[in-house]
Order: C-alpha cells, then sequence, then structure tokens
C-alpha cells in the first residue's frame, strides 16, 4: 500500500520511518518552495493547537508552531530579534491580548474610510444586514 504524504516533515523522521520498515520517497525542496511548505506547515501546526485536547496536548501543538515559526523566520532571511521588536512595537501600539477583548461586530456609515479595511475581506468579515 501506498499512501500519498505531501507536506514538509521534521528532518529525523524518514530515518524513524524506515527503521519501522515503511518505504519513504523524500525529497530536498529549494528555497521558495520550502517557504511554502513551511508557510503550509504553519497552517496545519496551528490546525492542531486548535483541536488540542489537554494541557499536555496543547503544549506539544504550540512547541511544533514554535519550531515551524523558528524555521520559517531563518528561511525568510529575518533575525528573531527583528520579530521580537515588531511584536513589541505592535504590542506598544494596539496592545497584547491581556484584556481577554473580543471583537463582536463593527458598524461603519457608508463612505468612512475605515469600512474599505471590512469591505476588502468578505470572506472574513460578512456583513450581517
Amino acid at each position: 500500500m501506498r499512501f500519498r504524504v505531501q507536506k514538509l516533515i521534521r528532518d529525523r523522521l524518514p530515518a524513524i520511518m524506515r527503521a519501522q520498515g515503511l518505504a519513504v520517497f523524500d525529497r530536498r525542496l529549494d528555497d521558495d518552495e520550502f517557504v511554502a511548505a513551511l508557510k503550509d506547515k504553519l497552517l496545519e501546526e496551528a490546525r492542531e493547537v486548535h483541536e488540542a485536547a489537554s494541557p499536555a496536548e496543547l503544549a506539544d501543538e504550540l512547541a511544533d508552531v514554535m519550531e515551524v515559526i523558528a524555521a520559517l523566520v531563518q528561511a525568510s532571511g529575518l533575525r528573531p530579534d527583528d520579530i521580537e521588536a515588531r511584536r513589541q512595537a505592535k504590542r506598544a501600539e494596539r496592545g497584547g491580548f491581556d484584556q481577554r477583548v473580543f471583537n463582536a461586530a463593527v458598524e461603519a456609515q457608508d463612505g468612512l474610510p475605515a469600512a474599505d479595511y471590512y469591505l476588502a475581506r468578505p470572506t472574513q468579515y460578512p456583513r450581517e444586514d
């Protein structure tokens, strides 16, 4: 039996899988493919964070997210300090999530420039009227 996988996996997994008797058909990605695969992997890991049912599962999945982020930062030619500086700047400007604020909806008058942001993203922000 052969199963399609088509995803980025951790470096040591092919050897682990082969030791289990599996035939693994892998290849190395070029730079652009790698960045794209890391972005896909980040979405996969984020879904697994969303589905985590226990604190231990959540910790494992968050560790995976952090590993993917670290690889994506490096592969994109960025530095962790650059990302941290942007995080802190955004926190200073917009705040963090400490107060647990949940925005249920916004309402805007026609022609208001801020409404264009929401109108340009109808899937993310569907109209309620």
